[in-house]
């Protein structure tokens, strides 16, 4: 298939916004290509060379694509710059300026998509000396050869590739793949599947070379991560019990009451004597925790674990905080932190023991696997967890917890399955209060305020946030936080918003309330609210009949969250929960 068929559907995508024209789009785009390549043609929609687990970044940079932008268009690098504090799109950009004449030359051949994504590929995979160079001449072989229509799509590849649809709109299309199986049926086998093994594209090859039958076969792959059970939350101690103590004759039962840390959430393989770490958004961090490698290592058998590491300070005998815990995730000066920041690793679950899967398990006898197998003190420790009925020994639990430096609770059903990627009432976590808050609320930066009186010197003097909207696949505000920025903080972020800015409102961004500049939509903060108020301001749970949204009454920032990604926010539902959950405490 030629790459330019794949440019053209992209457009077709990029000129919609209704997911069901997409759904469609997608799917005559799927049926188009070859068996073999679908795979990877999956993960060029997903702006990824290979499964993101793997890793593979391509590494050029926006000033070095500038420059390149600058001589497939003959035109200078100082307008190519000004033009884009204009458009904020680079591919838009290289799509609408003319060409000058000495440069049409440069296009000398029809290039395959195939072509362009092992070139892709090739580029991800260079190392050593020469490696810009390397990188450069092998994005100059696609750059070159590609009308402008199809640049737009290479040049934004590297470092921004935006199609607008997510991952569940490409669930949608494969599903209608195979004819034979109704397509509601197909989306939730395939969503499931997707779940316990993290490579969309392998999931589409399987379909189109096998069916939907080929996917019985499929199951959780150790180093293929697997997404991560989700919780609920809950009000106070008498809703868990409510949810958790009673069957349903309203007899007295018992529950789980696990640990909730604030540290780095993992899921850990190992197959013999191999050993990967994975974060909870498929990242490898095995390189970055050697410390915790050599402690699995120790353990027999082949599993994998969901576990939860924080930095330990042996000094007072107490967990540090996720701030301080956050500094061991680095790729450089490893060791040194390692010795500076020694990391206890928390296990909560097992997935997977010794070539059998544990997600359909109940909780509470794979509870016990955890207890007897991976306990090698001072390093290693299944979480602290009780079994009660009793609200009374919930409250004196909790209260532990916050006494150790932890952050909450989570009560789980000890008949329940693991649930990948899924969210329910079978695990509910319940959190330390924040003057008055249910929780606290993980949204991505939008835009930008400028610094006012004391700020003025800063640049930055609050955030536009918001969340992110998998079914609209959108983004809508939530407030505009201004407290909680610390100085070294506000020229920190300052500094790596201004590299993300662009000055036209992108179109997946729904608002009332212009900033002073956007940015493109990465940078994921925590934050800590008085209450939920109804807001004509704010699109978040937008009411029309109303008019009004829901917002964030004197939000403050209480982190940066960068073990998550820019759609990796707390959902409208979860917000309008939320809402609710006040209401009931009020």
């Amino acid at each position: 298939m030629e790459f330019t068929i794949v440019c053209e559907y992209f457009d077709k995508l990029r000129d919609t916004s209704s997911r069901l024209t997409m759904t469609t789009i997608l799917h005559e785009l799927f049926t188009l290509c070859e068996k073999e390549n679908i795979n990877k043609l999956i993960y060029f929609c997903q702006g990824k060379v290979g499964p993101k687990y793997k890793g593979l970044e391509v590494n050029i940079g926006e000033a070095t694509i500038i420059s390149l932008i600058a001589r497939y268009l003959g035109q200078p690098e100082e307008k190519i710059k000004e033009d884009l504090l204009k458009v904020g799109d680079l591919g838009l950009i290289i799509e609408s300026t003319p060409v000058t004449k000495q440069q049409k030359t440069l296009f000398s051949k029809n290039l395959s998509f195939l072509d362009v994504y092992e070139t892709f590929e090739k580029i991800t995979e260079i190392q050593g000396k020469g490696t810009i160079e390397h990188k450069l001449k092998l994005f100059e072989s696609i750059l070159f050869n590609v009308s402008q229509k199809e640049a737009k799509y290479v040049v934004k590849f590297p470092i921004s590739f935006r199609l607008g649809f997510s991952d569940s709109t490409i669930v949608d299309a494969l599903a209608l793949l195979d004819t034979t199986v109704d397509q509601k049926i197909a989306k939730e086998i395939i969503t499931n599947k997707y779940n316990q093994v993290s490579d969309l594209g392998l999931i589409a090859k399987i379909i189109k070379e096998s069916g939907m039958k080929g996917l019985d076969k499929v199951g959780i792959t150790p180093f293929i991560p697997i997404k991560p059970a989700l919780c609920e939350r809950a009000s106070g101690f008498k809703e868990i019990i409510e949810r958790l103590g009673e069957d349903k004759e309203d007899n007295v039962i018992k529950f789980g009451v696990d640990s909730k840390i604030d540290g780095f959430r993992q899921q850990i393989h190992k197959i013999g004597n191999e050993v990967k770490i994975f974060s909870r958004n498929e990242e490898d961090m095995t390189r970055m925790f050697p410390d915790i490698v050599q402690e699995i290592k120790k353990i027999d058998g082949d599993f994998i674990i969901d576990c939860e590491s924080i930095a330990f300070d042996p000094d007072n005998n107490k967990y540090h905080s996720f701030q301080i815990t956050i500094q061991r995730k680095r790729k450089y000066d490893i060791d040194e932190k390692a010795k500076e920041l020694p990391l206890h690793l928390k296990v909560f679950d097992v997935l997977y023991l010794n070539g059998k899967e544990m997600i359909d398990v109940p909780f509470g006898e794979r509870r016990k696997i955890v207890e007897s197998k991976f306990n090698i003190p001072p390093i290693i420790r299944p979480t602290e967890l009780i079994i009660t009925d009793s609200e009374e020994e919930l409250e004196a639990f909790f209260n532990s917890r916050i006494s150790e430096n932890l952050e909450g609770i989570i009560a789980k059903d000890l008949s329940s399955r693991y649930t990948a990627g899924g969210r329910g009432f079978s695990w509910i976590k319940f959190k330390k209060s924040y003057q008055g808050t249910i929780d606290t609320i993980d949204a991505v930066v939008l835009g930008l305020f400028y610094g006012q009186g004391k700020r003025s010197d800063k640049g930055l003097g609050a955030l536009l946030v918001g969340i992110y909207n998998q079914e609209t696949q959108k983004y809508y505000t939530l407030a505009k936080v201004g407290t909680g920025l610390s100085d070294e903080l506000l020229l920190e972020l300052g500094k790596e918003l201004a590299d993300l800015r662009v000055d036209r409102k992108l179109d997946e961004v729904v608002t009332k309330i212009e900033p002073d500049y956007y940015v493109i939509p990465k940078i994921i903060i925590e934050v800590n609210y008085d209450e939920i108020t109804e807001s004509e301001m704010h699109t978040v749970c937008f009411n029309r009949d109303k008019g009004t949204g829901l917002a964030l009454r004197f939000p403050r920032l209480v982190k940066v969250r960068s073990d998550r990604e820019d759609k990796e926010t707390t959902t409208e539902e979860e917000i309008r929960r939320l809402f609710e959950l006040q209401a009931q405490t009020n």
